[in-house]
């Protein structure tokens, strides 16, 4: 009515196991600049990536190494790996296509963490809000492991 009833809000795990870390610590400037949007990052101890939040599936790249998924209007994008794009999807399962409807904990992509290390390429996983402009009013991050890693509040 008033608008301050109606307060939507995206709550958002890691989609990996690992240590979790703010985007400004990721060792890429495009990452850490947020130029891609604000998130944050996990050092991977799993292999495979997990849906951070119920929502739709929204992007696949057709090299595996990345996926978005959107709720309420917000677009959340992990990006496996660092520059894992010159891999062309070898090393790289997905089990989900675009327009899929997924639940928090669905199994999204796995990948062969030790082909990619072999490739010199760091695993770090970045889970970035690629739309921060147009749909989120505010972000707040919990970085100490619990469940609820991001909360954003939906414009």
């Amino acid at each position: 009515m008033f608008g301050f009833f109606s307060k939507k809000k995206v709550e958002v795990c890691a989609p990996i196991k690992g240590r979790i870390m703010d985007i400004i610590e990721v060792q890429d400037e495009v990452f850490a600049s947020k130029m891609m949007g604000d998130g944050f990052a996990v050092e991977p101890e799993s292999d495979y990536i997990t849906s951070p939040c119920d929502g739709r599936v929204v992007l696949i790249a057709g090299t595996k190494h990345a996926v978005a998924i959107e709720k309420e209007g917000v677009q959340l994008l992990i990006h496996i790996g660092l520059d894992t794009v010159e891999l062309k999807g070898k090393g790289f399962t997905a089990y989900v296509k675009e327009g899929d409807d997924v639940k928090k904990g669905d199994k999204l992509i796995s990948f062969d963490a030790d082909y990619i290390k072999s490739q010199g390429k760091p695993l770090t996983t970045m889970l970035v809000i690629t739309n921060m402009d147009e749909k989120v009013k505010s972000v707040e991050k919990t970085l100490k492991g619990e469940e609820i890693v991001m909360t954003i509040e939906v414009k």
